[in-house]
C-alpha cells in the first residue's frame, strides 16, 4: 500500500518527464563524480566554504519560506482518506524532498570536491543526502512556526554552520570541512530529531500546518479599493498602475510554496528613486566612479532585466480569475490592457534607474546610453513577449492558494526560464554595441506593438488559461 501512496502523490505532483529528467541529472551527477574521483589519501578542503555557504543559504531559505507540496485537493480528498498515518507522512516527505530538498543533491560535485578516495566520496554522499532530507523537514516544520522563531533558527543555525570553518567539527556541514566522523554523527543526530518531527507534522497534516496556513491566507485583509464611476479599462489602469504585484514559486531546499504580495507603485517608486541616486552617485559622482561605472552600468541591466521578467511572466496571470475578468468584457481587450498597465507599472522599477544612465551618459559614460535604451525599451518589449509565451506553452499556473501548490510540475514550466536566457543575451549584446541595442529594441518593440494589436492572439491566451484550470 506504501508504494501505491508514493506512487499517487509523486504523479499528482509531477509529470513522468519531469521524474525522468531529474533521475537522470542525479545519475549523470552521481557517475561523473565517481569517475573523477582522484586517489589523494586525504581530505582537500579547497570547496569546503562553497558547501559551508550553500548551506547555510539552503537553511535559511527551508526556514524562512516553508511550504509543503500539498494541493487544494488534497484538503477534500486525500487527507480525509482513512489512510495510515505513518504512510502518508512518508509519502508526503517523500514528494516534498524530490521537489525540492532535492536540489541540494544537484550541487553533489561542489559537496564532495574534496574528497580523495573513493570511500570518502561514498561516505559523503550518504552525509549530503541526509543534509538534503534535513533541510526538507525543516522547511516542513517552519509551517507552524511564526515569522520570529523562523528568523531567530534562521541566524543560529547559520551560525552554528559556519563556526565549522572556524575549527567546529560538531556541525551539521563539518562532514564537507573534513571532520567526516564527528560531523557525521552530528549531522545524523540532528536529522533523527528533524525529521520525525516533519513526518509527524505530515502525519497530522489537516490539523497542524494546513490550518496555519489557511489562518495566514484568510485573515490578510488590507484597505480596499473603490472603482465607482470608472469605466472598465480605467479600473484596470488604476488597480494596476497603483499596486504592483509580486508572484513567484519558492521551490528549493525544503521549501516550496507559491508566494504572492501587493506592493504600492508608489512606495516601490520611492524605494527605486532612492538606489538610483545611490547609483548615480557610485558611477558618476563618487571618488571610485571611474572603476566602477563600466561593470555596474553593464551588469544593472541585466539584473533589471531578470527581475522584470520574472515579475511579468509569473506575476501577470497568476492572480487573475478568468470567471471575472474573461466574462466581464472581451478577453482580447482585458489580458491587452492588463498586459499595458502592468508594463507601465514596472517602469517604477526600472525607471529611476534608466534616468540616472541618461545622465551618465551626459556626464561622458558610453555604456550608460545602451543601458537607457536597454531599461525602457528592451526589458519593457521583452517583458511583454515573455509574458505570452510563458502563457502560451501553459507555463503559468493559477494561485488559488499560498502556500500550496496550484497543480502539477511538469517539463512546460521549466520552459519558462528560457526567455529569460535569451534577454540575457540579448542585454549583453547591446552593452557591447550603441547599432545591436537601437536594433534589437527597435525590433522587440515593433514585435510587441503588434503583437498587442492582432486581438485573436489574446483570445487564444484566454482559451489556454482556462484550459490549464485557471477559474
Amino acid at each position: 500500500m506504501l508504494a501505491k501512496l508514493v506512487k499517487f502523490v509523486l504523479l499528482t505532483r509531477f509529470s513522468k518527464p519531469l521524474l525522468g529528467l531529474v533521475t537522470f541529472f542525479l545519475a549523470y551527477d552521481v557517475v561523473i563524480r565517481t569517475v573523477t574521483t582522484g586517489n589523494s589519501p586525504e581530505f582537500s578542503g579547497g570547496f569546503s566554504y562553497y558547501a559551508v555557504g550553500a548551506s547555510i543559504f539552503f537553511i535559511a531559505v527551508s526556514l524562512l519560506f516553508g511550504g509543503l507540496f500539498v494541493l487544494k485537493s488534497d484538503r477534500d480528498y486525500l487527507l480525509t482518506l482513512p489512510l495510515k498515518r505513518r504512510e502518508l507522512s512518508l509519502s508526503l516527505f517523500t514528494a516534498q524532498f524530490v521537489g525540492s530538498g532535492i536540489t541540494i543533491l544537484f550541487l553533489f560535485g561542489f559537496y564532495l570536491a574534496g574528497a580523495g578516495t573513493l570511500q570518502t566520496t561514498i561516505v559523503l554522499g550518504v552525509d549530503l543526502a541526509i543534509l538534503a532530507a534535513v533541510v526538507t523537514a525543516l522547511g516542513v516544520v517552519s509551517n507552524i512556526l511564526s515569522t520570529r522563531v523562523r528568523a531567530g533558527l534562521s541566524v543560529v543555525l547559520g551560525t552554528w554552520c559556519l563556526s565549522s570553518i572556524l575549527g567546529n567539527p560538531f556541525t551539521p556541514v563539518s562532514p564537507f570541512t573534513g571532520d567526516l566522523l564527528y560531523g557525521s554523527i552530528t549531522l545524523f543526530g540532528f536529522a533523527a530529531v528533524t525529521v520525525p518531527v516533519a513526518l509527524r507534522e505530515l502525519a497530522y497534516l489537516e490539523l497542524g500546518s494546513m490550518r496555519s496556513i489557511l489562518r495566514a491566507t484568510s485573515s490578510e485583509y488590507k484597505k480596499t479599493m473603490s472603482f465607482a464611476g470608472k469605466r472598465p479599462v480605467q479600473a484596470i489602469y488604476s488597480y494596476h498602475l497603483s499596486f504592483l504585484e509580486l508572484v513567484g514559486r519558492v521551490n528549493l531546499a525544503g521549501s516550496t510554496s507559491y508566494r504572492a504580495a501587493r506592493v504600492r507603485t508608489s512606495t516601490v517608486l520611492i524605494i527605486s528613486s532612492a538606489l538610483g541616486a545611490i547609483y548615480l552617485f557610485l558611477t558618476g559622482l563618487s571618488p571610485f566612479a571611474d572603476l566602477l561605472s563600466r561593470p555596474v552600468v553593464i551588469v544593472l541591466p541585466i539584473l533589471m532585466g531578470i527581475i522584470t521578467l520574472v515579475l511579468m511572466s509569473q506575476g501577470t496571470f497568476s492572480n487573475e480569475r478568468g470567471w471575472l475578468a474573461f466574462t466581464a468584457m472581451d478577453p482580447a481587450v482585458y489580458l491587452r490592457h492588463l498586459l499595458l498597465s502592468r508594463a507601465v507599472s514596472t517602469l517604477a522599477i526600472t525607471g529611476p534607474f534608466a534616468v540616472a544612465n541618461i545622465v551618465l551618459a551626459f556626464r561622458g559614460v558610453p555604456a550608460a546610453v545602451n543601458s537607457s535604451i536597454v531599461l525602457l525599451v528592451t526589458v519593457s518589449s521583452a517583458s511583454i513577449l515573455a509574458t505570452y509565451l510563458v502563457a502560451r506553452l501553459g507555463a503559468v499556473q493559477q494561485v488559488k492558494e499560498e502556500g500550496m501548490m496550484p497543480g502539477q510540475f511538469d517539463l512546460k514550466q521549466l520552459l519558462a526560464i528560457i526567455p529569460t536566457y535569451i534577454v540575457i543575451i540579448l542585454i549583453v549584446v547591446s552593452e557591447i554595441s550603441l547599432t545591436a541595442s537601437i536594433i534589437i529594441a527597435g525590433v522587440l518593440g515593433i514585435l510587441s506593438l503588434l503583437m498587442m494589436l492582432i486581438k485573436g492572439v489574446w483570445r487564444g491566451i484566454a482559451y489556454r488559461l482556462t484550459e490549464r484550470g485557471f477559474v
